[in-house]
């Protein structure tokens, strides 16, 4: 089979929020806005981190509104306490400082810490709707193997 990853959608109550959530604490940006009232009911947000001619390869998809298209297709529970998002940092540093930032504003969830090898130095927020959010540095995912597990996280 020849799939490829495209999107992860969430339900959001305000897209608003999470939007300003995503761009404070992420460098997602929205890159595109819509209505399928028409169809699904809901408002949709696409957020991307990807250079402009390739913004759409992956996107977070924000859906807001009840869904008619589905039945009994009623809003789900957020992404937690170990489901999540995952972000990557360039420096132990910036987990440290995303943390004390997150802390500051009473989203901080767990961390930061230096759990393993394997997940690095990390810290969990909440977004708007409960969503957890890790920021990591020092992680093996979208390295060779070879660097990421001689790699130690400072």
């Amino acid at each position: 089979m020849g799939s490829r990853w495209t999107h992860l959608a969430l339900h959001v109550r305000k897209p608003a929020s999470s939007i300003a959530f995503s761009e404070r604490f992420t460098s997602l940006r929205v890159v595109d806005r819509h209505s399928d009232a028409s169809s699904t009911g809901m408002d949709v947000a696409w957020l991307s981190d990807r250079p402009i001619d390739n913004e759409n390869t992956f996107v977070l998809v924000l859906q807001e509104g009840t869904p008619r298209a589905v039945p009994n297709a009623n809003p789900q529970s957020p992404l937690a306490p170990l489901n999540h998002l995952g972000f990557a940092l360039p420096s132990r540093e910036a987990v440290d400082a995303i943390a004390n930032e997150a802390k500051q504003a009473g989203l901080l969830h767990f961390g930061p810490t230096v759990l393993n090898r394997n997940a690095g130095s990390l810290c969990l927020i909440r977004d708007p709707d409960g969503h957890t959010v890790e920021f990591a540095h020092g992680q093996s995912l979208g390295k060779p193997y070879r660097e990421a597990y001689s790699a130690t996280p400072r």
